[in-house]
């Protein structure tokens, strides 16, 4: 029973707190407002969001290579610490799997509750102009630009890499198209100033540069 009062509790104090903040479409937001300002909320008030998430894994097969994601939407959550804004984010996790042998995997990150999206490894989801790579993609299929970033990283240079994808249908089924390219990285990776940082012990990304498209897989 006293289980039971506390989530009432700690829902309706959520609710009260939410309420204390402007409402704004986080794909659309308009007007004088400009992103990140304080007292606002950005709210997936579309549902944008939940195309891409679900118990599901999406999987990429190919090549004795196995890539999975998952996505997840935290409602309400701070950007960064200190913030008095709020935001729903898209966050994710990634598995690779190579010639059998599992060479990253922060699906698990998607059961902690970070006080903050961009403390996550694959964040935010914002929308994106279409490009060449997603040409005739439409809302709701324009494309999602997502931070990504791997463990255990100490090269500035894969600190702030990014990914695009989208969801669209083939037939009855959803694929998801993923596109990370090579200039998500900033300059050369190998490359460091000895007089303001050590050598860097991660060169390369273990995630392939390429385009994908993932199916979704129990």
């Amino acid at each position: 029973m006293k289980t039971i009062f506390f989530i009432v509790t700690l829902l309706i104090t959520q609710v009260s707190i939410a309420q204390q903040f402007t409402v704004m479409d986080v794909h659309n937001y308009s007007g004088m407002n400009s992103y990140g300002e304080n007292g606002y909320y950005y709210k997936d008030t579309q549902g944008y969001f939940d195309q891409f998430t679900g118990a599901d894994i999406w999987q990429y097969t190919a090549n004795n290579i196995i890539i999975q994601l998952r996505f997840v939407k935290k409602t309400f959550i701070e950007k960064t610490i200190g913030n008095t804004y709020k935001e729903d984010a898209l966050i994710g996790g990634m598995r690779i799997i190579e010639n059998g042998v599992e060479v990253l995997n922060t699906l698990n990150t998607l059961n902690e509750n970070k006080n903050s999206s961009v403390n996550y490894f694959i964040y935010d989801g914002y929308r994106v102009r279409n490009t060449i790579d997603c040409l005739g993609c439409t809302i709701p299929d324009q494309r999602l630009y997502m931070h990504y970033k791997e463990p255990d990283n100490d090269n500035n240079h894969l600190a702030s890499m990014y990914f695009l994808m989208h969801v669209y249908k083939n037939g009855s089924s959803s694929i998801l198209r993923v596109v990370f390219p090579e200039d998500a990285v900033i300059g050369d990776p190998t490359q460091y100033d000895p007089e303001v940082e050590n050598a860097p012990t991660k060169t390369q990304v273990i995630f392939p540069f390429g385009k994908y498209d993932f199916k979704k897989v129990n």
